[in-house]
């Protein structure tokens, strides 16, 4: 350009995401997760003396639990590869701060199942925290409360005739069809697919942010509760669980979810 050669690159950085040439997140996704692992070591080693739990937890919240959501709107994977490697940085802070509160450690030899700790501390999954902020994002557009009329034109709603509505209720809102599953995994349709679960409880246009955020939350705890892994895992957690181990009884696993 104007006689200076342009230098070839594989990867750009914007606002603090990276995209590669073949226009995915991975590369980004592998940073984030090394700059969270940095971060975590070393607060794993600053609060060894810490007695005020708040204080671990607002640590962690601020300096890892930030690097694994920041832009997550842009770069939240669908890969189950990816979400995994993004949540075993917080399940490592889950165990220390398991045993910090019980005086017992969750992984070896007992084996405690990733959710159950999970409802003992308080906290949720990265991932449900990741599709959560997407569906705000789309509800918040919706609304009119945030301007992007690019993903606004992409928002239809269903409008049945009379025949379709005796038969059956349909979606509120209209996904879209992709012919890869790279498509059918996208943001928006992801975000389309949760709003339509909460449309089934709750009036979109009507209802509050704390609403959405609580029967969002709720329906993904029943996706979990429901799945066939969460159960062998926490049939696993009764056998092995020890009896001499009071702190945490196989029982709350069955209500673990629905009080947090």
């Amino acid at each position: 350009m104007d006689g200076t050669p342009m230098l070839r690159v594989s990867e750009v950085k914007d606002l603090g995401v990276r995209l590669n040439a073949e226009l995915s997140f991975r590369d980004h996704i592998i940073q984030c997760c090394k700059k969270a692992y940095r971060n975590l070591g070393f607060l794993l080693r600053t609060v060894g003396g810490f007695t005020n739990i708040r204080a671990i937890t607002a640590l962690y919240n601020a300096l890892v639990r930030s690097q694994l959501e920041s832009n997550a709107v842009v770069w939240a994977p669908h890969e189950a590869k990816y979400s995994l490697m993004l949540e075993r940085v917080q399940n490592k802070f889950v165990r220390f701060l398991y045993m910090r509160l019980y005086g017992v450690y969750p992984f070896y030899p007992l084996m405690y199942p990733t959710l159950f700790v999970l409802g003992m501390v308080g906290y949720n999954e990265i991932r449900s925290r990741r599709e959560l902020a997407l569906v705000l994002y789309i509800f918040k557009i919706i609304r009119g409360k945030l301007f992007n009329a690019d993903v606004l034109g992409q928002v239809s709603l269903r409008v049945p005739d009379r025949y379709v509505w005796r038969r059956r209720r349909p979606p509120l809102l209209a996904l879209p069809q992709g012919r890869t599953n790279l498509l059918n995994k996208a943001p928006l349709a992801r975000a389309l697919g949760t709003l339509n679960v909460v449309a089934e409880r709750i009036d979109l246009f009507c209802c509050t942010r704390s609403e959405l955020t609580r029967v969002a939350m709720q329906g993904k705890v029943r996706l979990a509760e429901g799945s066939f892994a969460f159960k062998q895992a926490t049939a696993g957690f009764a056998r092995r669980a020890a009896p001499a181990h009071r702190a945490c009884p196989p029982s709350l696993v069955n209500t673990i979810f629905t009080t947090t």
